[in-house]
């Protein structure tokens, strides 16, 4: 930190609050504060203007969309801060707020774009009677985190013994900061924001968002982890991730017990399978899947941005974006139900249905002839992930302006510069297979299935806003994998 701060203050996480009149002439106020905070905590240059730009348009959304313009209202401004981040809070009781039409309004959609696009988290929350409160948090530097962990970074170890006793089990809160160091000591500071994160990390594991493998040397050291990620809590599909090894145990063929152990935890507690994403910087991890008896499910080409090193692999980070297979490995039975396949995409989905062995009925449009109901209004959830630079439209209900409102989103995001949007369609629904050729016109091309996501199967597209990527450098394991890259690359290619 460049500046020291009493430790009884950040224990009690509230750095700074003001009681302000809803005016914009107090805009510097905020923002001037915001930036003098954060420049405490080390923030660079780049990460203040962030901050500014965030700060800025949170107070004027707040001013504009809470209160007439007669009106004198007032704002609770707040600076907290917990391990790894800080959070500016905007409280007020003004006029009640519906974020989702804002967010179609010309007037203030650029600027709830541009505060999602720059926070690392975003919320909105109606107190009801109290009011209502929005949230935006920016994580503290990488370089705040490496004074965490930086004393306990291996110097060019040697390979441990293959012979050595390990003990695996499942991933505790108490073990959080221990998992953060072993993320450093495999990917350095690369790797997904969360895992430098132990508060977080303890977080998402009491409310039932994440479990993990992990496996424990004999000198008790933390050397391997496998996380198993939850859509919501109680979700009975599992997206295993987070894999994450000791440079030490490579080739120990740890991924593989720990997936073992995985799909035993999954079949306990009654999963009906678990979904990954395999990198192809490498085939190990494809390979490890394919043995387990994982299926090829599609391949996003362009997934993870070049900061991504992997020590003792390729250190020299990543020539450009790189692609994920994907992977679903049925554990128990599923429900049954009925998906309506687009027919552009017939062959390739029905074939991916066989090989997963699930229990669908399959509709296409050649089978369907009832009427499609699209009336009313499109719902859909827009998130980002910036660690990735990348967007996913989530379509919640089709309505009739389902087209344009995509286009106009597909516009805003190309205009913040992200790289990737994944556009998730449910197959649950009989317009995908009617809609997804308009899709393909906006743009978007195969991305692949994946099965239980949210109660039911996804179809997931995906669109690159002006990226190149040499196809030939993406590793695949498998010929069925091949097959799912050379069917991607004719997909995109057709839309030219």
């Amino acid at each position: 930190m460049k500046n020291k701060l009493d430790k009884r203050i950040l224990i009690a996480g509230t750095l700074s609050e003001l009681t302000i009149p809803a005016q914009l002439n107090y805009l510097p106020v905020v923002v001037n504060l915001s930036k003098q905070i954060a420049e405490w905590f080390g923030f660079p240059e780049e990460k203040l203007r962030e901050i500014e730009h965030i700060i800025e348009e949170s107070f004027v959304s707040v001013v504009e969309n809470s209160f007439e313009l007669d009106e004198l209202g007032v704002v609770k401004f707040k600076i907290s801060y917990l391990p790894g981040k800080l959070i500016f809070t905007f409280e007020d009781k003004g006029l009640p707020v519906d974020v989702e039409k804002l967010e179609l309004e010309e007037r203030s959609a650029l600027g709830i774009l541009l505060i999602k696009h720059l926070a690392d988290e975003f919320k909105f929350v109606n107190l009801g009677k109290e009011g209502k409160r929005l949230e935006v948090v920016k994580n503290l530097p990488d370089e705040e985190i490496q004074h965490l962990l930086s004393d306990f970074a291996p110097v060019e170890p040697e390979p441990a013994p293959k012979d050595e006793e390990l003990k695996f089990g499942m991933l505790k809160s108490q073990d959080a900061l221990e998992l953060a160091r072993l993320a450093y000591r495999a990917y350095g500071y690369t790797y997904a924001s969360v895992a430098y994160l132990p508060e977080k990390l303890k977080e998402i594991l009491e409310y039932g968002y994440l479990e993990a493998v992990t496996v424990r040397n004999s000198k008790d050291e933390f050397i391997a982890n496998l996380g198993l990620f939850y859509e919501k809590p109680g979700a009975r599909v599992a997206d295993s991730g987070m894999a994450i090894v000791d440079p030490r145990y490579r080739g120990h063929n740890l991924f593989k017990r720990m997936k073992m152990q995985a799909i035993e935890h999954g079949k306990s507690i009654g999963l009906y399978g678990l979904y990954s994403e395999s990198v192809t910087i490498h085939p190990y991890t494809q390979k490890g899947n394919i043995t387990l008896g994982a299926k090829e499910t599609g391949l996003l080409i362009a997934f993870t941005g070049e900061r991504v090193t992997f020590k003792k692999i390729n250190d020299e980070g990543l020539s450009q974006r790189q692609a994920v297979m994907l992977y679903y490995l049925k554990i128990n039975e599923e429900p049954k139900r009925t998906v309506y396949i687009p027919a552009v995409y017939e062959d390739i989905m029905t074939r991916i249905y066989s090989d997963l062995k699930l229990n669908r009925t399959i509709q296409t449009t050649k089978s369907f002839k009832n009427i499609v109901d699209m009336s009313g209004e499109t719902a859909l959830e827009l998130s980002f992930k910036p660690d990735l630079n990348s967007a996913v439209i989530t379509i919640e209900k089709y309505g009739e302006d389902i087209v344009p409102i995509l286009r106009l989103r597909i516009k805003e995001l190309c205009m913040k510069k992200i790289d990737t949007i994944y556009l998730e369609l449910p197959l649950s629904e009989p317009a995908t297979m009617y809609l997804v050729s308009q899709f393909r016109e906006l743009g978007f091309f195969f991305g692949g299935l994946i099965p239980e996501f949210r109660d039911g199967d996804i179809l997931k597209m995906q669109y690159l806003n002006n990226i190149y990527i040499d196809t030939s450098k993406i590793m695949i394991a498998s010929e069925n994998g091949r097959s799912i890259l050379d069917f991607i690359v004719a997909d995109r290619e057709s839309l030219a």
